[in-house]
């Protein structure tokens, strides 16, 4: 590395975090929202829209951890 010093390795593993809070929160503010909003809409908004999106999110959490192990592979392999 012309600088002298080893070039910084790219992480992913930020992002899964990032996602992993974002679900935490959101599912917060959905409990929050029980108080107030009780009815047949709210469940069919839970399994119509927020199960699968949380389901999702922890899906691609999972696949950027993944991700992240393999780059750090190939940079160790590469270097």
């Amino acid at each position: 590395h012309l600088s002298g010093r080893a070039p910084l390795m790219p992480s992913l593993s930020n992002a899964d975090a990032l996602i992993e809070k974002a679900v935490k929160d959101l599912h917060h503010a959905w409990d929050a929202s029980a108080e107030t909003w009780r009815d047949q809409a709210r469940t069919d908004f839970a399994t119509l829209h927020l199960e699968p999106l949380e389901a999702r999110a922890r899906q691609a959490a999972g696949t950027i951890r993944r991700m992240d192990t393999l780059l750090r592979e190939a940079i160790r392999q590469c270097t």
